[in-house]
C-alpha cells in the first residue's frame, strides 16, 4: 500500500489501486465532488483554496465540515493568489476556528510563518503542510507542533523542496501526488509516488520496506486513522 496525503482525487480519471488516498478540494463544487466519492481507500476534505477565497461563500463549505474526513486544501498563497491578503487570512481563520478538532492539510506558498502561525494561534492539533519548500530554519517549528509535511514527487528536480527532504526528519514526511495539479507540463497523479518513494530512501539513506512503514505511520497519526 502507498499512500498519498494530498491528491485533487476527483479531477483524476481513473482508480488507483493499493493507494490510500486524501482527497482535497478546492471550492463548493470539488467538496460536493469529493464527498460523493464511496471508495473506502480514499479520506475525503472540504475546503475553499486559497485561490479561489474571494469567488466562493465560505458558509456554504462551513456546512458540509462534518461530513468530511478532514479539512482541506486550506491556507494562504502570497505568491499566486489574486485574492487579498486579508480576505485570505480571514477565510483559513474561520475554517480553522471550525474544524470541529478534524486534521487540516494546508497550502502556505510564500506565507509560511504566517500560516504556521494561524495553525499555532488556534490551536491546532493535527495539521499536514503540503509541499513544503519553505525556509529550512521553520522545519523544527513544524516537528515541535506535532505536525506534517509532504513530499511531492517534483523533489527530483525542485531544488528548495529537496532542501527541505535533506533536512527533515522522517517523522514527519509523509508522501503526496498533488495528483490532479499539472506541474510544468506534466499531469501528477498518485502513481508518481513510488518514483518519489526510492527517491527519498536514496537521500535518507534508509530501505525502501522501511521508509514504507514510516510513511505509513505517519500518514495514519496524521489522519488519525
Amino acid at each position: 500500500m502507498y499512500y498519498d496525503a494530498h491528491c485533487h482525487y476527483s479531477l483524476l480519471k481513473k482508480k488507483y489501486e493499493n493507494f490510500k488516498i486524501a482527497a482535497v478540494s478546492m471550492d463548493y463544487s470539488s467538496s460536493i465532488n469529493t464527498l460523493s466519492i464511496s471508495d473506502k481507500n480514499i479520506l475525503k476534505g472540504v475546503a475553499i483554496h486559497p485561490w479561489n477565497v474571494d469567488k466562493e461563500n465560505i458558509d456554504n463549505v462551513l456546512h458540509l465540515i462534518n461530513k468530511a474526513d478532514f479539512i482541506g486544501e486550506i491556507g494562504l498563497d502570497f505568491k499566486y493568489s489574486k485574492a487579498a491578503k486579508d480576505l485570505q487570512i480571514k477565510y483559513f481563520e474561520n475554517f480553522l476556528e471550525n474544524s470541529q478538532n478534524k486534521t487540516v492539510n494546508v497550502h502556505g506558498l510564500c506565507a509560511w510563518k504566517e500560516t504556521l502561525d494561524l495553525l499555532l494561534k488556534h490551536n491546532i492539533k493535527k495539521a499536514i503542510i503540503h509541499w513544503y519548500s519553505g525556509p529550512i530554519d521553520l522545519i523544527k517549528d513544524i516537528e515541535g507542533a506535532g505536525y506534517f509535511i509532504t513530499i511531492n514527487p517534483s523533489v527530483t528536480f525542485q531544488e528548495k523542496h529537496k532542501k527541505v527532504l535533506e533536512n527533515a526528519p522522517l517523522n514527519i514526511i509523509i508522501t503526496e501526488s498533488d495528483g490532479g495539479y499539472e506541474y510544468k507540463g506534466k499531469l501528477l497523479e498518485p502513481s508518481d509516488i513510488i518514483l518519489a518513494l526510492d527517491f527519498i530512501s536514496k537521500i535518507k539513506e534508509i530501505d525502501l520496506r522501511t521508509l514504507n512503514t514510516i510513511i505509513e505511520n505517519n500518514f495514519r497519526k496524521a489522519y488519525n486513522i
